[in-house]
Parts: structure tokens; sequence; C-alpha cells
């Protein structure tokens, strides 16, 4: 039985299709459809989530080349990000202790949204899985408690932060478009909570980022994949020079010319949004409607928490404004760690710098415009590097997943746990 339990939670509920599946078939259940409308509702939530998963996961992994070219700028040695490399090495360490955190901190977080006024579910998984590998790691690290109350402790940690950082994000959905019918399910939710209260402060809403009049010879930019392909081109270009034409060639492009290579990565960012759009459409079609379901008869009023790129489709300047911004941000946060010379030496990392810098600006943005939208994936990109810097003395093996992907709830929060913790002793 325990082999069984174990072989669901490792292989089907830390799946996040499968976990959006399930709650699409259980909404469209309780609603009384029909067996087709069940059937094509699910696998059509399914096949959207897998759309815009595969699609931000490819998009990603479409910046990394950009990794060592920056490297070899700063003078350190350039190396391609290894994610299954490090994720690997997590598991071997934590593995165990982090499966059973993400499904009892899971359904902590179902309970609390039952038998609370906080009716939030949190539907990424697979953020939630990487946040229960923390727990479990800063737990391990930072304590001498046994493997079982490791695991209690974890789930209700992992618990009350899926509840809460959907329940501190649902106000805000209200100022950004298409953010209608869901809350934010995702680890970059306190830089979008600080963005969207810093843009208040320091813009004025209606100048837009997303408003900026173009002349008429470059209306072509107004079309989302169309823009983000352009202006990932040129920066894969620029990036490209300052690191020299010769090092891309010989380390990064697999001989390449840097013309070439900036133009494919570009239309390959292309592709890739452009099935996030795809999917975006079809889950949200689904989804929504399903969930009334289980807000109708499991969990009243329940509001699902759905990730990061349901929002870029509408907001494709402040995704690309936001990461520059993140990323500049970082690379100063970078050379200031170098100058009082903290023992560790860290890089940012370019995927979360991406979604959270996009993210972040997107909430900035709503709230305080284009000065707004800047501010705060500005302020990200200095949590994210200052936050990995001095996360990584608390959670021992878990260090090479968080040099890779390490967002912003994980800079912000797990540096304050593994504090507490070596307080507490």
């Amino acid at each position: 039985m325990k082999d069984i339990i174990m072989y669901l939670i490792s292989n089907v509920l830390s799946e996040a299709a499968f976990l959006i599946g399930i709650v699409a078939l259980l909404g469209l259940v309780v609603q009384k459809k029909k067996f087709s409308d069940v059937v094509a509702g699910t696998v059509k939530t399914m096949v959207g989530f897998l759309l815009i998963s595969t699609g931000a996961q490819s998009m990603g992994m479409t910046l990394l080349p950009i990794q060592p070219m920056l490297q070899h700028v700063f003078g350190m040695e350039a190396q391609v990000a290894d994610i299954g490399g490090a994720i690997g090495a997590s598991m071997a360490a934590f593995g165990a202790s982090a499966t059973l955190i993400f499904a009892l901190g899971f359904l902590v977080n179902v309970l609390l949204a039952r038998f609370t006024r906080f009716k939030y579910i949190h539907l990424s998984a697979h953020v939630s899985f990487f946040y229960a590998g923390l727990i479990a790691a800063l737990l391990t690290v930072g304590t001498n408690l046994s493997p079982v109350w490791i695991t209690v402790i974890g789930s209700i940690l992992l618990g009350a932060y899926l509840t809460f950082t959907c329940a501190y994000i649902a106000p805000l959905m209200k100022n950004v478009p298409g953010g209608e019918g869901f809350t934010l399910g995702h680890s970059s939710s306190i830089g979008c909570l600080i963005s969207a209260k810093v843009g208040k402060i320091v813009g004025n809403k209606d100048k837009s980022l997303e408003d900026v009049k173009l002349p008429k010879y470059l209306g072509f930019l107004r079309e989302t994949t169309i823009a983000l392909s352009v202006i990932m081109t040129i920066i894969f270009l620029i990036v490209s020079l300052i690191a020299g034409p010769k090092f891309v060639m010989e380390n990064v492009s697999g001989g390449k010319d840097i013309v070439i290579f900036s133009i494919l990565n570009g239309l390959t960012f292309g592709v890739w949004i452009t099935v996030i759009i795809t999917g975006v459409r079809m889950m949200l079609s689904e989804i929504v409607p399903a969930f009334h379901g289980i807000s109708d008869k499991i969990v009243p009023n329940a509001i699902p928490g759905l990730d990061i790129p349901l929002l870029f489709p509408n907001h494709p300047t402040s995704v690309i404004v936001g990461f520059l911004t993140s990323l500049i941000a970082s690379l100063i946060g970078m050379w200031v760690l170098g100058l009082v010379k903290y023992p560790i030496i860290v890089f940012p990392a370019l995927i979360p710098t991406f979604f959270t810098g996009a993210v972040t600006a997107i909430f900035g943005n709503s709230t305080g415009g284009r000065r707004g939208a800047i501010a705060g994936s500005f302020i990200n990109g200095l949590i994210l590097i200052f936050g990995q810097a001095f996360l990584i003395p608390y959670i021992g093996g878990y260090e090479s997943v968080m040099r890779v992907l390490c967002e912003t709830d994980y800079a912000f929060f797990g540096p304050i746990i593994g504090w507490i913790l070596g307080l507490i002793g």
C-alpha cells in the first residue's frame, strides 16, 4: 500500500498536467456533464496546460546560451547551466522528504481552502514540488529533527505558503488585463506584491508600457510573436557582439556565425511564445468553467492558482522590459557582492530572471505604468541575486537547484527561514 501511495505521489500528483487534469475532471463530473463533455474538457485542459508548460520551459531554455556569453564578459568561467544534473543531485539528497512534503502540503492547502476564508487552491505542481524540496533542505540542514517531524512541519509550511501566496496576489489580479477568473500560483509572488506596491508609489498606471506608441513603419511589432522574435534576435546579437564573435562561434553557437545564431534563437523564442498563446486560449476556455464545479460542490468559492505564462500574451512589452531590467539589476548585485568580497560567488540564473522579471514588470505596470514596471522588476533582480547568495549556506545539497532555478520566493523567504532555524538551533 505504501509503495502504491508513493508511486501515485511521485508519478501522478507531481506531474502538473495530471493534477490540472484531475481538477478539471472532478469539476466537470460534479457538474454532471455528459461523458463526452467530461472527456473532451479534461483532455483539452491537459493539452492546453502542456502547451503552456512546454512552451514556457523551452522558451526559458532558449535563453541559456546568453549565460556563458555574459560570464565571459565578466571574466568568469563560461558554463551553460545543467538543469537536469542539478535536479538529479538535489533529489538524491532530499527527494524522499520533498515528495512527502509536496503531497501532504497540497492536502493542507486544500483543507485551508475548505475550512478558512482563504479559498485558493494552488495548481502549479512544479512550483509546489521545488518549494517542497527547498523546505526539506532548510529543515534537514538547519535542524536535528527526525524525518517524520521534517515531513510534518514541512507539510504545514508548504500548505501555508501555497495558500497565502495565492491569497495576497488575488486582490492584485483585478488590475492586470488577462487575469480574470484566477490568481497566480507561482514562486514569484513576493516580487509581484512588492512590484505592485512600489508601482503605486512611483508611477502612474495610466502610462502603461503596453500603450507605447510605435511609428507606422514599426506597426508589425504590435503582434506578440513578431515583437518578441525581433527583440530577442536583437538581444542575442548585441550580447554576442559584446562577448566577441570568435568566442561565441567557438564556445556557444556550434560554429554558426553570430547573425545566423541570433536570428535562429530569436525565431525559436517566437515559436515558443506562440505555443504558449495557443495553450492559454485552450486551457482557460476549459479550466475556469470546470473549476466552478469544485467551487460549487467541494470547496465553496474556491479560486485556482495558475502559472504566470497565462499573463504573457497580453503584456509582450512588459515581458521583455522586465527580463532585461531584472537581469541588469542582478548583474549590478553580483558586482556589489564582488566589491564587498562576499565569500559565495553567484551568477544570475537566467530562466528565473526571465520569468520573475517578466511577471513583476506586469504587476508594476498594472499599478504604476512604465516607471512601476521598471522599478518593480529592478527590485526583483536585486532580490534574486542577493537572496541566492544569502540562501546557499542554509540548504546543503539543494544548492545546485537554487543556482539555476532560484526564483523570488526562494530568494526572499528561504534565507529568512534559514536564519530563524539557525537562531532556534
